[in-house]
C-alpha cells in the first residue's frame, strides 16, 4: 500500500479541534490538507470558487471519485463516518473523513474500486466492515492530537481485494452521466458498477461535452445547491434533493444527442457545437433587407430614364363642337350689319362731296 497517500481528518480533545492529517507512518502524521480536495470544479454565477468538497454534505454519510489528469491521479474521500466510542469520551458527536489518493493505474483503480464498493456498502447499512475499519484505526492521542493505525487500514484493503471480486473487470461502465435523488436502490446498482466496471476514462457530462477529468462519482445528502452536480459535471451524482439547471433544452438535447453518437471509447473527442441559429437568421434578414433596396432601386432608376410620348391633340367633343357653331351663327349677322353700315358710310360722303 506504499503507493497510496492516505489522510484523516477528525476531532482531537482540546483546543486544536477537527484538522487533517497525513498518515505518512505510524509515528509520523503532521498536520496536511489533501490539495485535491481543494481543486476548482466550477466557477459559479457569481464568480465564486467551487471547489471538490463543496459538492458532498461532510458531516453525513458521502462519498468521491475524482480523476485529476493533470497529476495523474485517483482520489476515494469517504467522510461523516461517525465514531461512537470517540463520541462518548468527548461528549459530542465525533465524525471522520479518510482520503486515499494514488497513481492513475489500472491496479490501483482496482483497489480504490473495491474500497469504494466496502463504503457505499457501510452506507447502505448493508456491511458495516468499512464503518468498523475506520472505528478501529482512529483514535485520540494526547490532548491536540489523534492517531491514525496505518497497519489496520492496510489489512482492510487487502482483505477487500480478496472479497470483492470484479466479475467484468475488462469491460468500462457505460459513460453517459447519471444524477438522481438519493435512493437505496441507485445506491445498490453504484456499487455494483463500481465493484464489476473500471471507471470511464471518458464521460459525457449533463451539459453535453465529454470529460475525461474531474470529479465522477458523488454520494451525500443535503445540498445547498440543487444543481450543483450537474453543473461540476459528475458521472454518477446521488443526493437527497436534486434538480437540473435549466436552459434551453431543445439546443442540449440535440447537442447531448450528438455527442453521445459521436464519442468512441478511448478517444477524447470535442463535442460538437451548439447550432449558430440566431446568426443564421440575422443573416437572412440582412439579405432579404438588401433584395428589396435593391429592387426599389431598379424600379426608380427605370420611371425616372423612361422617355416620354408626345400627347396627340384630343377630339373636341360634341358640345365644344355645338358651342363653336352657334358661337358663329352669332358673330354672323354682326359682321353683315358692319359691312352694311360702311356701306352707308361710303355713299353718304359721295354725295356729300357732289353738292359741295
Amino acid at each position: 500500500m506504499s503507493s497510496f497517500k492516505i489522510y484523516v481528518k477528525t476531532s482531537a480533545l482540546g483546543k486544536t479541534g477537527i484538522h487533517w492529517r497525513k498518515v505518512e507512518s505510524e509515528e509520523y502524521q503532521p498536520i496536511e490538507v489533501p490539495n485535491l480536495i481543494k481543486r476548482q470544479v466550477i466557477s459559479d454565477e457569481n464568480n465564486q470558487v467551487v471547489i471538490v468538497n463543496d459538492l458532498i454534505d461532510e458531516v453525513k454519510p458521502s462519498l468521491i471519485i475524482l480523476r485529476d489528469n493533470e497529476e495523474k491521479k485517483l482520489l476515494l474521500e469517504v467522510t461523516g463516518i461517525e465514531s461512537p466510542n470517540r463520541s462518548n469520551k468527548l461528549g459530542r458527536k465525533v465524525l471522520n473523513s479518510v482520503v486515499w489518493i494514488t497513481d492513475d493505474l489500472e491496479d490501483n483503480e482496482g483497489i480504490l474500486r473495491k474500497i469504494a464498493y466496502s463504503a457505499i456498502s457501510s452506507i447502505l447499512n448493508k456491511d458495516l466492515s468499512f464503518c468498523k475499519m475506520v472505528e478501529e484505526s482512529i483514535d485520540f492521542f494526547e490532548v491536540e492530537e489523534f492517531r491514525v493505525n496505518l497497519n489496520k487500514i492496510n489489512k482492510f484493503t487487502q482483505q477487500v481485494e480478496t472479497i470483492f471480486k470484479s466479475d467484468n473487470s475488462h469491460i468500462e461502465s457505460y459513460k453517459e452521466y447519471y444524477i438522481a435523488n438519493r435512493s437505496n436502490s441507485d445506491l445498490e446498482k453504484l456499487a455494483e458498477e463500481i465493484q464489476n466496471h473500471p471507471l470511464p476514462k471518458h464521460w459525457i457530462s449533463w451539459d453535453g461535452q465529454t470529460k475525461n477529468d474531474g470529479v465522477l462519482v458523488v454520494v451525500t445528502e443535503n445540498l445547498e445547491k440543487r444543481n450543483i452536480l450537474h453543473k461540476a459535471g459528475v458521472w454518477r451524482g446521488f443526493a437527497s434533493l436534486v434538480e437540473e439547471p435549466v436552459i434551453n433544452n431543445s439546443l442540449l438535447a440535440e447537442k447531448k444527442k450528438q455527442t453521445v453518437s459521436s464519442a468512441e471509447p478511448g478517444q477524447h473527442k470535442k463535442p460538437p457545437a451548439l447550432p449558430q441559429t440566431n446568426q443564421k437568421t440575422r443573416l437572412i434578414i440582412v439579405l432579404l433587407i438588401v433584395a428589396i433596396i435593391i429592387i426599389v432601386i431598379v424600379i426608380s432608376f427605370q420611371l425616372l430614364f423612361q422617355p416620354q410620348l408626345p400627347q396627340k391633340p384630343q377630339p373636341q367633343s360634341q358640345l365644344e363642337q355645338t358651342l363653336e357653331s352657334q358661337q358663329e351663327q352669332i358673330l354672323k349677322p354682326q359682321a353683315q350689319l358692319t359691312q352694311t353700315l360702311k356701306t352707308q358710310l361710303q355713299l353718304e360722303q359721295t354725295l356729300k362731296s357732289q353738292q359741295e
